[in-house]
């Protein structure tokens, strides 16, 4: 995408096609000395937030520092579980079929939307459990025959425990999204020897 700019003030945007379409160029693309003559700049593109932790919205085209610039809002998503209510405020519930009414009703539990916490620690025990998952039959050979694990095992399965519980640990201590997203990828699990 192009942006044509005059008198520090952008007054079209688009392809060349778009923005020449009476005007033929050799080759099919229009020449640095054209562009340069006509005002046509490269529209760049502004800053984009990791989409994982906020919501990116485009908004308009703007001259920065001269140049044309894509801007877009980053909007951090929510970090902890809220309760769900409806445009009055008023609490909802997870719905049940009710067989005897015929009908969808409230249920005792609560509808929660949830912040990225929680998925994020659920993220974080998932992985523990893989790690874990190919050791598992030791332990339970330990409980079951008294079959001793290997040491190099048991500091294995300790490091994965300690890490997961650190991540955690961090993940609730997260008082932003950057500070959550930071502890994502600071993640040190150990390998397995």
């Amino acid at each position: 995408m192009y942006a044509i700019v005059k008198d520090g003030a952008i007054t079209a945007t688009g392809n060349i096609k778009q923005l020449f379409p009476n005007t033929s160029f050799a080759g099919g693309t229009a020449n640095t000395d054209f562009k340069t003559a006509e005002g046509v700049m490269d529209i760049v593109q502004g800053e984009q937030k990791d989409r994982q932790y906020y919501f990116v919205t485009e908004s308009d085209i703007a001259l920065v520092d001269g140049v044309p610039t894509q801007q877009y809002t980053n909007t951090a998503k929510r970090l902890n579980d809220e309760d769900a209510k409806d445009k009055d405020g008023n609490q909802l519930y997870v719905q049940v079929w009710d067989a005897d009414k015929e009908e969808m009703v409230d249920s005792s539990e609560k509808l929660v939307n949830q912040g990225l916490k929680t998925p994020m620690t659920a993220q974080v025990k998932d992985t523990a459990n893989k790690l874990l998952a190919s050791t598992d039959w030791m332990v339970i050979r330990k409980y079951e025959r008294d079959v001793a694990i290997p040491s190099a095992t048991a500091t294995y399965r300790a490091a994965v425990i300690t890490e997961c519980a650190r991540l955690e640990t961090a993940i609730t201590n997260a008082s932003d999204v950057d500070a959550l997203a930071e502890v994502m990828q600071g993640q040190n699990w150990p390998k397995e020897d």
